[in-house]
C-alpha cells in the first residue's frame, strides 16, 4: 500500500530536469593573433640554433609558395588566353562559312 501511494505522489510531482551547466568562455581573436605574432617575433629574435632553423624554414616556405603561386597564375593566364584565341578563330571561320553559304541567297532575295 505504501508503494502505491508513493507512486501516486511521484506521478503528481514529476522529477525536475537536470540543470544545464554551460559556462561561456570569452575568446579574443585579436589577442590570440597578437600573442602568435609576439611568439614568432621572440623566436626570430633568439640566437639559438632552433630560432635560426625556424627563420630559415619560414623564409624558404615563403619563397617557394610565392614562386608556386606565380607559376600557377601564369599557367592559368596562358590557358585562358589560348581558349580566347581558339574561340575567336572559330568565330571567324564560322563567319566566313556563313558568308560563303548564305550571301548568294541573301543577294538573290534582295534582287
Amino acid at each position: 500500500m505504501k508503494n502505491n501511494t508513493m507512486a501516486l505522489f511521484r506521478f503528481l510531482k514529476p522529477e525536475k530536469p537536470v540543470p544545464f551547466t554551460y559556462h561561456p568562455r570569452f575568446y579574443d581573436e585579436k589577442k590570440e593573433a597578437f600573442q602568435e605574432r609576439l611568439k614568432k617575433a621572440q623566436e626570430l629574435a633568439g640566437n639559438d640554433p632552433e630560432a635560426l632553423k625556424g627563420r630559415i624554414r619560414r623564409d624558404l616556405q615563403r619563397r617557394s609558395s610565392y614562386l608556386a603561386d606565380r607559376n600557377y597564375r601564369t599557367k592559368r593566364v596562358m590557358q585562358s588566353n589560348m581558349l580566347l584565341l581558339v574561340v575567336i578563330v572559330a568565330l571567324i571561320i564560322l563567319t566566313f562559312v556563313a558568308i560563303e553559304v548564305y550571301l548568294p541567297r541573301i543577294v538573290q532575295y534582295l534582287e
